[in-house]
């Protein structure tokens, strides 16, 4: 059958574009058997094997490499990387440890104008290259705006762009050039929105970056066509937010900057990220310039245990 039969005799190596398995120096454990998400290995002969379709549907999540204790299991797509060795459990921290850390977190809006050094940045960033992602898509793209006249200009622009709604919007013939340009739901919500907004404005005019917060930018975008990337983006900027508070640095989500940004082609721009990607997280971060004394009670969880 075309699903049971790949390279049923007995062999030294199983190699293809995706794969190399040294047979002579597997031990029979059939671990890979087990952590493999697709299960494309199966064991006949007393041989390891791979089904036909591994080539289509591996999506090199690399559960065989770290489970093989010979290591004779290499993806090609990691053939120049040393893998590093699993952490001891007891180097981990604790939970408490990590629910004081979610505890303390919060989004800030004030930070100092000391600027990020590079090699924090690439801390962060080590980490999000380990934030999950749907069938290990690997599909987030980062651009990292530390221009404080950059992000001034991406501010100003939504301004701009949310002072000509107004006017659109505060006349009939506005509204039906606005009911034109727009879907019915992002009219819709639009309007909805149009005294929030106003209101926005006037904390602008007193000289506050409502959009940024005068904060550098971190900008989680990727290919529309691919699956997943709002979600994966999502992932990696929680990841950011906690990682952050190990460095000293502060986080605040900025939803408004990324709905504008897949709106308006012109912020897009100025975040140089490209037409063909969706932005699926943006964030704020640098150095905190507030320091709160408490946390904020939350509302309880809506549970319903099955």
């Amino acid at each position: 059958m075309f699903f049971l039969s790949h390279n049923e005799r007995k062999a030294k190596e199983i190699d293809n574009a995706i794969i190399h398995i040294d047979l002579e120096g597997c031990i029979k454990c059939k671990a890979c058997i087990d952590v493999c998400p697709a299960r494309l290995y199966y064991f006949k002969s007393d041989q390891l094997q791979i089904l036909d379709i591994f080539e289509d549907t591996c999506i090199e999540c690399g559960h065989c490499t770290a489970i093989c204790p010979v290591e004779v299991i290499h993806l090609k797509i990691h053939q120049d990387k040393l893998l590093e060795n699993v952490k001891p459990r007891e180097s981990l921290p604790s939970y408490e440890e990590f629910y004081n850390l979610s505890f303390n977190r919060r989004s800030i809006r004030q930070f100092k104008e000391e600027p990020i050094p590079k090699d924090l940045f690439e801390k962060l960033l080590k980490i999000v290259n380990y934030s999950p992602t749907a069938s290990n898509s690997e599909n987030v793209c980062l651009t990292i705006i530390q221009d404080k006249q950059r992000v001034s200009k991406i501010s100003e622009t939504i301004t701009t762009q949310m002072k000509n709604f107004i006017t659109l919007a505060e006349t009939p013939q506005g509204q039906k050039a606005l009911e034109e340009m727009l879907s019915k739901q992002v009219y819709k919500t639009a309007m909805e929105r149009l005294p929030q907004i106003k209101d926005i404005l006037k904390i602008i005019n007193q000289g506050v970056d409502f959009w940024c917060w005068n904060g550098e930018l971190i900008i989680l975008h990727g290919d529309i066509e691919t699956d997943f990337i709002k979600e994966n983006c999502s992932l990696a900027a929680a990841h950011i937010m906690l990682a952050a508070e190990l460095l000293d640095l502060a986080t605040c989500s900025l939803g408004f900057l990324t709905y504008f940004s897949n709106q308006f082609p012109q912020i897009k721009k100025l975040l140089k990220v490209p037409n063909k990607n969706h932005i699926g997280y943006a964030l704020a971060i640098g150095y905190p310039d507030v320091e709160y004394k408490r946390i904020p009670a939350r509302k309880p969880l809506k549970i319903e245990w099955i």
